[in-house]
């Protein structure tokens, strides 16, 4: 008997009814028949270009030639990797010199990244608009067992550059029969698929659905729709299992839900991010226990979800949400000290039961063939499921009071007016404080400060809060701790005087965008807000541009402050008669 496989477990639901919808995407619709037309296609292509042991490189945006070219990857034997073609140019050198693919699949935005490059030799260079569909046999693809040569994935590595983590297709086809069986996909289920290619989160949300003959929804536009936008979406497409992050979903909060909102949906899967007791104290609020808010987790390194939660009402009144219980095989570790309680806090291990292949390269593997150091700290509660208390590199001192950030996160969120929120521990010149980043336009930093000093013990309150327009975040949604503004320790509290007079208000926008920060009153200091001298280089272009005045460096640096600033320009421009 042939071991199930996904590319097998695809071809049954192929062979069942190949008129039904595969993918949506807006008006469009591709049934299994016209997709596997298109998987036949790429096979004949992967087998006639390079050799077998080679990588396929695919740089796509349309999901549907993605989807396509991963079921040729796995029927002809190919190591598959899936990249965002928005990737900045210097990462997909990174990858590019990592993975040396034998074949890149790149439609027109693929294409142009790659403008310039030279590929690795003998590299073949695909367009999908060249890929003609082929004939196909949903038996043959039954029936076939090409060897399981995987996939990659690229994350950010600690170095700055991509690192390359490799997984197997058994991997995959264990959390997608998981998952078929525990939420009853079947036959017509439309899921979401709001994923970039470039993260596996993208092969649950497309072989999920296709492997119980279900529909992949697509947003035609690109990009995943937020707020208003995205519940339109569900509610159009009559999405009935949505997957996303925790960030995305919680933008429905501006849609003006009511109970009656998506008839169709009945269970939302998030992973990626810490969910908040406040997102299901809202959810359940709305719906009760009539749409399932499921909270999962797993590292790429693992393949996607390893544990899985069901939340309850008594997690809206929690002080976290458990990521609970691991899937069928999945064994999890909290490793601790001897002599520890059973419920202490350790690093958490999982033990899969499927190959781990580790990274690409030379990268330390934190395990075994079998397992995984997360990194991630957590402990187990007296009923067995399992709480995180965010990375163990989050664990911070702070005037020699050990930190969690996840907690002071945690903390900051539960105020209503919070929106986003980022902790960090800021050192300079030997000093150390513990910084907010914030959405939070309409709460001063005293109420921030009180709300979290009646949830944190002593040592764990910000003493500096950033306001920002918007956390930044990578394209899967989390947050991009490397991009947020420097902050010096010693800033100014909480200044009193906004900007005053149309020039000072046009120089607070400039900084605002510069800085990327929500605000700025007048007597900011632009080094202390976190502008450093790339910054303050960028600024004297605008004002240069805005103004058409060339203005001394010296005279900013003199009284760095909006206020000072505007009183350069103001007698710059007096003096030249402007």
């Amino acid at each position: 008997m042939t071991t199930p496989t996904v590319l097998g477990r695809w071809a049954d639901s192929l062979a069942r009814d190949g008129s039904r919808c595969a993918v949506k995407s807006g008006d469009r619709e591709v049934s299994y028949r016209e997709l596997a037309g298109r998987v036949a296609g790429y096979q004949a292509v992967f087998e006639a270009i390079g050799r077998p042991d080679d990588p396929v490189l695919l740089s796509c945006a349309d999901p549907v030639e993605v989807i396509a070219a991963v079921l040729g990857c796995m029927a002809a034997g190919r190591t598959f990797a899936p990249v965002d073609p928005r990737l900045p140019a210097a990462v997909l050198d990174g990858v590019l010199d990592a993975l040396r693919p034998g074949v890149v699949v790149a439609d027109a935005g693929g294409r142009e990244a790659l403008a310039g490059r030279e590929l690795p030799d003998a590299a073949g260079l695909v367009s999908p608009e060249t890929v003609e569909s082929g004939a196909w046999s949903a038996e043959a693809w039954q029936r076939a067992a090409p060897e399981d040569r995987g996939y990659v994935y690229f994350t950010s590595g600690t170095t700055g550059r991509p690192k390359g983590i490799r997984g197997s297709l058994r991997a995959v086809h264990h959390f997608v029969d998981w998952e078929i069986a525990e939420f009853g996909i079947g036959e017509g289920t439309t899921v979401s698929q709001l994923t970039s290619p470039g993260f596996d989160a993208f092969l649950r949300d497309a072989f999920t659905p296709l492997c119980a003959g279900g529909t992949v929804c697509v947003n035609p536009a690109g990009g995943a729709p937020v707020g208003e936008g995205l519940a339109r979406w569900l509610t159009e497409n009559e999405v009935e299992v949505l997957h996303c992050v925790p960030t995305l979903f919680r933008t429905l909060r501006s849609a003006a839900l009511t109970p009656a909102s998506f008839p169709a949906l009945r269970a939302v899967l998030l992973a990626g991010e810490q969910l908040h007791p406040a997102d299901v104290a809202w959810w359940r609020g709305l719906f009760g226990d009539g749409k399932e808010l499921v909270n999962l987790y797993g590292p790429s390194e693992t393949t996607m979800t390893k544990l899985f939660h069901r939340t309850t009402a008594e997690d809206a009144r929690a002080r976290l949400v458990p990521v609970g219980r691991p899937l069928p095989g999945v064994a999890v570790r909290v490793l601790t000290g001897p002599g520890d309680a059973p419920d202490a806090l350790g690093e958490v291990e999982l033990e899969v039961p499927f190959p781990l292949l580790g990274y690409l390269g030379e990268e330390e593997w934190r395990g075994t063939a079998g397992s995984y150091r997360t990194g991630d700290l957590g402990r187990f509660r007296p009923d067995g499921a399992l709480e995180l208390y965010g990375r163990r590199d989050q664990q911070v001192k702070v005037h020699g009071v050990r930190i969690d950030l996840g907690e002071v996160e945690n903390a900051l969120r539960g105020h209503l007016g919070v929106a986003d929120v980022c902790a960090a521990a800021v050192t300079e010149d030997g000093s150390t404080a513990l910084v907010a980043y914030v959405v939070a336009p309409d709460v001063a930093d005293a109420e921030l400060r009180a709300h979290a000093a009646r949830r944190l013990a002593p040592g764990l309150v910000p003493s500096v809060f950033v306001r920002m327009a918007a956390i930044p975040r990578t394209l899967n949604g989390k947050v991009e701790r490397r991009s947020l503004p420097r902050v010096a320790v010693r800033r100014t509290a909480e200044a009193t005087e906004p900007p005053q007079g149309p020039e000072e208000t046009r120089i607070a926008a400039i900084w605002t965008e510069i800085l990327g920060l929500a605000g700025v009153n007048r007597d900011d200091d632009f080094t202390l807000l976190g502008g450093d001298s790339l910054a303050i280089a960028r600024l004297m272009d605008r004002v240069r541009y805005e103004y058409q005045v060339d203005l001394p460096l010296r005279a900013f640096l003199q009284d760095p402050t909006v206020a000072g600033l505007a009183s350069a320009v103001t007698d710059r421009l007096a003096r030249s008669g402007s």
